[in-house]
């Protein structure tokens, strides 16, 4: 979890002397660097979430400071703290105004006191905190592997976690570029926003861990409720809504578990949702609905599904290949349609006596009678196979 912006200000209001001006409903936001700002044309080259401080001096230029806290706003910005009592006097009431309507936080800090000190201070604590989530991630990575017992792993993810409670993973998959990596950073970001936004409306005590894998992203929640579990995906979807709109947005659902050291079932049903998402080109995938395809996307060699596919499927594609026929097709059909000759040839668009006479060939061809669902069984998880080749 990263800082916030209430976070940083409960800690240092005393300290630096900040009073709250304007905003305070927008101060759950999560605060990525901290800046000092004295031209607004820098603002264009901040990366979103960036915490800014000025003392105003270009404020004598009438509308200048408004227009730098709309287009902090429009970037995303976390907020703004004015340093007053040399340039400016007092934050003039139309910049007052317009941050409490849209809920952008505008801090006031008297002259007197060191803007130098308190951007080390900021910044130190974002540092601190980052390395925080990096050892949480670390013993994160350590539990889904299986090495949950380790008395050191415990101990630190019990100073934020309650490792006797529930826990469930939610695995996202990115299929992205380099020129990416900053739109895929600032939905990260507004994730985490969107999430302690939701948890403020809620009053949800949840806690959640971010751990960035290598081509994934990991979201564990400890002690969701059943509403939570409800409306998590629709926030994360919300946040990645630039990835899903291309078509390169993937989730995979886990089931809850119940103690820490089950994590790594939940983590790796979450991955096999994960991969039948990517495999069929749907946004989401929760494991308990998968069905049969829990079994295909928990196989890690995809080698052994492909040979499968071959040894059952191949006599017949190499005999489509040298007739120029469709058999393939047409037992695709016959095993959808439940073996109804009716069926199929209002399927495919073809004579009922010349699908008959196609499926007399294929059970020659593959020396099988397909009579029954146990003889159909192997040829349709074969097409499962073909179908997830393909997709992927």
């Amino acid at each position: 979890m990263a800082v916030r912006f209430w976070e940083l200000y409960e800690e240092t209001k005393e300290q630096f002397r900040l009073k709250i001006a304007a905003g305070k409903a927008g101060m759950d936001t999560v605060v990525s660097w901290v800046h000092m700002l004295e031209d607004e044309t820098i603002v264009s080259r901040f990366h979103g979430e960036e915490l800014a401080i000025t003392t105003g001096m270009k404020a004598v230029q009438s509308g200048w400071l408004l227009k730098l806290v709309q287009e902090m706003a429009k970037g995303e910005c976390a907020g703004i703290i004015i340093n007053t009592g040399m340039y400016l006097q007092s934050i003039p009431e139309e910049v007052v105004n317009w941050c409490e309507v849209h809920n952008f936080p505008l801090l006031e800090m008297p002259w007197e006191i060191s803007i130098t000190e308190l951007i080390q201070a900021y910044c130190m604590r974002i540092i601190d905190q980052k390395q925080f989530e990096k050892k949480i991630g670390n013993a994160f990575r350590e539990v889904i592997q299986g090495r949950f017992s380790e008395e050191n792993i415990r101990q630190v993810l019990g100073e934020r976690y309650d490792i006797e409670g529930t826990f469930q993973v939610f695995c996202i998959c990115i299929k992205k570029t380099m020129e990416d990596e900053l739109s895929y950073n600032q939905a990260i970001i507004k994730l985490e926003n969107l999430f302690g936004l939701w948890k403020g409306n809620d009053k949800i005590n949840t806690s959640y861990g971010l751990i960035r894998m290598e081509d994934f992203l990991v979201l564990i929640l400890n002690n969701s409720k059943d509403k939570q579990y409800m409306e998590l995906p629709a926030l994360i979807l919300q946040s990645f809504s630039y990835f899903a709109k291309e078509k390169r947005f993937h989730l995979g659902i886990g089931p809850g578990v119940k103690l820490i050291e089950n994590l790594s079932a939940s983590y790796k049903r979450a991955k096999t949702a994960m991969r039948m998402s990517m495999g069929t080109g749907k946004e989401m995938i929760h494991f308990e609905e998968m069905g049969f395809f829990k079994i295909l996307f928990s196989i890690d060699d995809a080698d052994v599904l492909t040979s499968y596919a071959n040894d059952t499927l191949g006599t017949l594609e190499a005999y489509d290949k040298a007739h120029d026929t469709s058999y393939v097709n047409t037992l695709r059909s016959y095993i959808k349609n439940d073996r109804s000759l009716i069926r199929v040839a209002e399927d495919t668009f073809t004579h009922r006596n010349t699908v008959n006479y196609r499926i007399q060939n294929i059970k020659r061809i593959l020396g099988c009678e397909l009579s029954d669902t146990e003889e159909l069984f192997p040829y349709q998880v074969a097409f499962y196979i073909r179908d997830m080749t393909k997709k992927s």
